[in-house]
């Protein structure tokens, strides 16, 4: 989402195809493209990520990863 909370694209799970789960790694990778698929400006972005298992919600493991996250969003700069 932009900084002023406009959301720009959600990712679903069906796109994200299989996940490895331990490491959190999964083979797609996004365009930096808009849900209408124009390309992002360069700038500042948030993003979420949002976890279930059988519809309930995964509590996070702390990382060293932790100092980039707050209150559940992280930052994205876009750089072309």
């Amino acid at each position: 989402m932009t900084i002023t909370g406009k959301i720009v694209r959600e990712i679903t799970r069906p796109e994200l195809g299989n996940l490895h789960i331990g490491r959190n790694i999964t083979e797609y990778a996004w365009d930096a493209r808009d849900t209408y698929g124009d390309r992002l400006a360069n700038g500042v972005y948030l993003y979420r990520v949002l976890t279930k298992l059988n519809g309930e919600n995964i509590e996070k493991n702390g990382s060293g990863a932790d100092k980039f996250i707050t209150k559940e969003f992280g930052k994205m700069v876009i750089m072309r």
